[in-house]
């Protein structure tokens, strides 16, 4: 098992992208140093059922990012970083403590990949201030498959995302062209330490839920992670969204430069009828 220090210290290689930078000093790829950087926490109602339930999952959103999606509907954050504040580890747990005060079912970690190593430390510091709700690992499956079985001991749910099968595609559209290598066995990881969803009483426990997000003009791209998913993770559920607008630098790109068509999302969904997958169905609103 790996030491989660050993790969931020001295040189980064933390995520898939191992930039090799000291971030006690300078910022990752990812866009950070080597301090928690949170954008904003609060009880949050618009995720999938079993995880906003009827309290709200206590959200936790991170500056920065390991990926550079241009069409990120949350590039203030990840991308420009327009509004963030640094928090320490103890601060963190606090806040932490604070959500399942409220409520929350459980405390959910958007944009985690990049701040690992500092998260877990403030996990147990709250754990040793009575924190006892699942936590949820809200990423895009660009991660380490030695940093998932890290995080066996202290994450119970993950939420992530399959993006892409093409290498071309994620190379033009996030930057990298290794995301189906890396997200795939990442997922296949999550999938061996915390096996399918599991809920109790309406509300996820642990277990992987996968989202996929519909891009304009790539239907086969969806077609092929489902494809992938019914033959190498059975009965994990997916979230099926059709929320894609251009936002960010998407409308720089022909392919993308549009919201998703109702045509183009029924022949996914005529798809997703004839596999064996069950899950979420986003309603399709266009908002044009």
């Amino acid at each position: 098992m790996i030491g989660i220090e050993g790969l931020v210290f001295p040189k980064c290689r933390l995520c898939p992208r191992q930039c090799g930078v000291d971030r006690n000093k300078y910022r990752g790829l990812c866009k950070t140093k080597n301090e928690l950087e949170m954008a904003s926490y609060n009880l949050h109602f618009g995720e999938e059922p079993p995880i906003s339930g009827i309290n709200g999952s206590g959200t936790i959103f991170f500056a920065g990012c390991n990926l550079s999606c241009v069409y990120c509907q949350n590039y203030p954050i990840s991308q420009l970083k327009s509004a963030y504040r640094q928090v320490s580890t103890d601060e963190l747990a606090g806040i932490m403590i604070k959500l399942q005060k409220r409520g929350a079912h459980n405390i959910n970690l958007v944009t985690p990949s990049h701040f690992v190593h500092l998260i877990c430390n403030s996990i147990d510091k709250a754990r040793t201030q009575g924190l006892n709700i699942p936590i949820v690992y809200n990423t895009s499956s660009y991660d380490r498959e030695d940093v998932v079985l890290y995080l066996e001991k202290y994450v119970d749910i993950y939420l992530a995302d399959l993006k892409y099968t093409d290498s071309s595609l994620s190379k033009s559209l996030s930057g990298v062209s290794d995301y189906f290598e890396i997200a795939t066995k990442a997922l296949l990881t999550m999938y061996k330490t915390k096996g399918a969803l599991k809920v109790k009483k309406g509300i996820a426990i642990s277990g992987l839920l996968i989202r996929h997000l519909i891009l304009p003009g790539h239907l086969d791209n969806t077609i092929k992670a489902l494809e992938w998913i019914e033959n190498n993770l059975p009965k994990v559920p997916v979230s099926l969204m059709s929320q894609y607008f251009p936002a960010y630098r998407a409308l720089k790109f022909k392919d993308i430069n549009r919201k998703l068509q109702k045509i183009e999302y029924n022949k996914v969904l005529s798809y997703l009828n004839r596999t064996q997958i069950d899950g979420f169905i986003q309603d399709y609103c266009n908002n044009s």
